[in-house]
């Protein structure tokens, strides 16, 4: 696990070439993950093995803060429902950490889930090549990068550890992790991680600077400062703003902006409705492992890089080719 080490780490990560990172759900050690305790770690945008440091582990070598407090869910989805996540290339609430990125023009990328504390981690969904889009430009805000996916519908209720790694042209390999509650599943397992108490939260949108939490009755909204109260599921013509932590801030400005991120996130909620599904192509305990052992030192299998694409040898049973046809797909080798 890495922390803050003072002003020559931060200096040197800042002068250095940044990625991506996984927004939404908040990762483990995220600047945006309301569980955080301490520093966040400025390495979550960067490569594995980069800036001279040892490979971690898997999920950034935070699978310790699994049941922990640090470790509460932050998203709460349903088995065999629609999902989705999204990445980001700079930290929305605190610019010093993961202060740039870069999307690298594509690369090939996957999602998956973890009952087993981290021990395995098995495929939802893959893309092979094109992600994110060969034409995003320099887009990093999570709004513009957010992505569906379905998520199992045998897995076991309770919480998971949701995975998303991307492997990009250059050979660099990213993992980050987020830990989720899921509903409606298959029932408990022995190997699942327990469920402590925790508040899921909705996906973000570009201009959010904290998770909201939802009540009965309210969506509630951290805000430049202030604490946001906007009515649960329906639509209102204001939402309430207090408690401002600045003297500066004009709440009417603030109520405005809290007012529209409540409208987008009525409407992400009602997009994302769907009939679950119940037949899967493929058990989740069938499903391939997600490919975790490539472009870092210490692995053999390696993707060819420059100009193709990753190709996954096994993507599971939902997979999308999103290749525009501007680069070639290639397997790896060694794996």
């Amino acid at each position: 696990m890495y922390a803050t080490t003072g002003l020559t780490l931060l200096a040197f990560l800042g002068a250095a070439q940044a990625h991506l990172h996984l927004y939404y759900p908040a990762t483990l050690k995220g600047d945006n993950n309301p569980n955080t305790q301490g520093d966040a770690d400025p390495l979550l945008n960067y490569p594995y093995g980069c800036c001279g440091k040892a490979v971690p582990g898997n999920c950034k070598g935070h699978l310790d803060l699994v049941d922990t407090d640090e470790g509460k869910p932050t998203a709460e989805w349903d088995a065999g429902g629609k999902a989705n996540f999204s990445v980001s290339g700079h930290a929305i609430d605190t610019p010093t950490f993961n202060p740039s990125g870069g999307n690298h023009g594509g690369g090939s990328a996957q999602v998956g889930f973890s009952i087993d504390g981290g021990k395995t981690f098995k495929v939802a969904k893959t893309w092979n090549g094109n992600w994110p889009p060969h034409d995003i430009g320099n887009t990093l805000e999570p709004s513009d990068m957010t992505y569906d996916f379905n998520v199992p519908a045998d897995m076991p209720s309770g919480n998971a550890i949701f995975a998303w790694t991307w492997v990009n042209r250059e050979n660099e390999f990213n993992m980050n992790c987020a830990v989720v509650t899921i509903k409606g599943g298959s029932g408990d397992s022995s190997d699942q991680l327990d469920d402590p108490t925790s508040t899921a939260v909705p996906a973000p949108t570009t201009t959010q600077p904290s998770t909201p939490e939802q009540t009965s009755s309210t969506t509630q909204f951290t805000l430049q400062g202030c604490t946001c109260d906007c009515p649960a599921q329906t639509w209102s013509q204001q939402c309430n703003c207090y408690d401002c932590q600045s003297p500066t801030t004009k709440r009417r400005d603030v109520e405005r902006q809290a007012l529209a991120m409540h409208k987008r996130n009525l409407q992400r909620s009602e997009a994302l409705k769907a009939p679950r599904r119940r037949a899967e192509s493929m058990a989740f305990s069938s499903r391939p492992d997600m490919l975790l052992q490539i472009d870092y030192e210490g692995t053999s299998c390696k993707s060819v890089g420059m100009p193709t694409e990753l190709k996954y040898p096994d993507p599971g049973p939902d997979v999308e080719d999103a290749t525009d046809g501007e680069y070639e797909l290639a397997d790896p080798t060694g794996c």
